[in-house]
């Protein structure tokens, strides 16, 4: 199946460069009258402004382009002939939970922050949109994003920071959260958008509760992570664990948790 996507350039997007389409729009400026030629393609849809900081520092700008321009293109997507649409959304959408429980597709949704909030809306108006073939969608719902290449306000970028900047320091580092690499999430994403009969929402995780201090362990190395380690604080945020159950995505993908896991490992080795 042909695939093409938006947001190429994001830090999920870039892994997909050379393996799929580009769609380059401007979602600010995308009109309910859009049309696309879209005959037997899979669109994934990664495109928006990301994270709490970007979005409320314009909510106007990004209400247009998450809310707004996610409704037009996921129209425009379901008016043309297109196999499949792949909605990009967070983990963040959910209700931090109570209890060591992982969370499922079915878990109460609360949204905690003004982006979380955009990305339920735009689940909710995606799911309109395909109301009357819902076959044809797919909800990926991201949960922790984690490598040493991440932007600023990232806590990849956090991470590496200690390394180089001796002033930094890293808090709540007993949080636990549920990474994954970019590169997996982009090949579960495709996956997703590949095989026919996946739909619905699908937690993109590995069901691994990992600390943030075990996640710095892993992305500075044992020798780096040692020199550093003084300045890891412990304690908890107000989000003290948030690990989801993939058991839904790992069947469509047919592979196992474990597996998951040890690709992720494996992508984070310091070169």
């Amino acid at each position: 199946m042909n695939v093409i996507a938006t947001g190429v350039s994001g830090t999920i997007g870039r892994q997909l460069r050379g393996r799929v389409g580009e769609l380059s729009l401007r979602l600010d400026e995308v009109s309910d009258r859009l049309m696309l030629d879209l005959d037997g393609v899979a669109v994934i849809h990664l495109a928006g402004i990301v994270g709490e900081p970007r979005v409320k520092a314009n909510l106007h700008q990004s209400c247009r382009v998450n809310v707004l321009g996610t409704r037009n293109l996921a129209h425009a997507v379901a008016r043309s002939s297109a196999k499949k649409f792949v909605y990009v959304s967070t983990s963040h959408v959910y209700e931090l939970p109570t209890n060591l429980e992982r969370l499922s597709e079915n878990a109460p949704v609360l949204p905690r922050n003004h982006y979380a909030l955009q990305k339920l809306l735009g689940e909710e108006i995606v799911t309109e949109a395909f109301h009357n073939f819902p076959e044809r969608l797919v909800i990926a719902r991201v949960f922790s994003v984690l490598d040493s290449l991440q932007p600023p306000g990232t806590l990849g970028h956090a991470i590496t920071q200690l390394a180089s900047d001796t002033s930094r320091t890293l808090a709540c580092s007993d949080d636990e959260r549920d990474f994954l690499s970019p590169k997996i999430i982009a090949n579960v994403l495709l996956q997703l958008a590949e095989i026919e009969e996946a739909h619905g929402i699908y937690n993109v995780c590995g069901g691994t509760a990992t600390s943030v201090r075990d996640a710095a362990r892993l992305v500075l190395g044992l020798s780096t992570y040692e020199r550093v380690a003084e300045r890891i604080r412990p304690g908890h945020s107000t989000s003290p664990r948030i690990v989801g159950d993939p058991r839904r995505l790992l069947d469509a993908l047919d592979i196992d948790a474990s597996e998951l896991h040890r690709q992720f490992v494996l992508e984070l080795q310091p070169q």
